[in-house]
């Protein structure tokens, strides 16, 4: 059995078992799966690990994480927002649970895992929201995504995504061959980089953008600094930026990429985004 399958197999059964559970956190959803996951792989003899909170790359962690070996065949991500009637059994102002949008959001884990299966951080990438009392289901689902009746008032936001697929087509200035020397464009528009005047951009506009890359990845941009730091990580992992051309140096005496929290001059960088 591929893991593909074995992830949706488990998917189904939660659905179908749902009622017998009574879910607090997003926590107790990864560990059922987890648990399930486990139990299917051990009775079968599957060639799985299965982990969780695993890191696929840098800083990025998926929920759960199905292993052959070292290669990374599943990832998934998981939401989960309580049914409101039962308000009652949480602390007052627990609800919304999840954010719909923004950093730490519904549509975060969905860019997330495109992001995984474009990038070759997993064959097959899942995002779940298990929305329990349905309190996001008039909402339209995100690119990629659907809603899925899981009954008695249970829906699921369901994404997956394998390897040759992208969270957004890069843009069309972007998509020949052309070397950039850093990331492409701002998503919204599909403005490259190389016409902006960045001397008229205002100090915050650039957040909570997205940046696509030329091979269709994306990085969401949550602060000013995200900017260059994501562009140096694309950079870094398709090799156009190695070792020997560190240091990269803006002026005379600054150094914006670096192999140490240092300037040439000697002074220390103040706010340093570092993997």
């Amino acid at each position: 059995m591929d893991a593909a399958t074995l992830f949706e197999n488990t998917m189904d059964w939660l659905r179908d078992a749902y009622g017998e559970h009574r879910f607090f956190v997003e926590r107790d959803i990864v560990w059922t799966a987890q648990l399930r996951l486990l139990q299917e792989v051990e009775q079968a003899n599957l060639p799985y690990r299965v982990l969780n909170d695993y890191t696929l790359f840098g800083k990025t962690r998926a929920d759960l994480a199905l292993l052959n070996g070292e290669v990374v065949e599943m990832a998934a991500e998981f939401k989960y927002e309580p049914s409101h009637a039962r308000s009652g059994e949480f602390g007052p102002g627990k609800f919304p649970v999840v954010a719909w949008t923004g950093e730490g959001s519904v549509a975060k884990d969905v860019q997330r895992v495109h992001d995984y299966a474009a990038q070759g951080n997993a064959k097959t990438a899942y995002a779940v929201f298990i929305d329990e009392g349905g309190e996001f289901r008039h909402r339209d689902p995100h690119p990629g995504s659907e809603w899925r009746d899981w009954g008695n008032g249970v829906w699921a936001l369901w994404t997956k995504v394998s390897g040759d697929a992208a969270y957004k087509a890069p843009p069309a200035s972007a998509a020949d061959d052309t070397p950039m020397p850093a990331a492409v464009a701002i998503a919204e528009g599909g403005c490259p980089l190389t016409e902006w005047d960045m001397s008229d951009v205002p100090p915050r506009a650039l957040l909570n953008k997205t940046l696509v890359f030329p091979d269709g990845g994306t990085a969401h941009l949550g602060k000013q600094s995200d900017l260059l730091a994501e562009a140096a990580r694309w950079l870094w992992a398709k090799g156009h930026l190695t070792s020997d051309k560190l240091p990269v140096s803006s002026g005379s005496v600054r150094y914006i990429v670096n192999t140490t929290p240092f300037h040439s001059s000697g002074g220390k960088v103040r706010i340093p985004a570092r993997d």
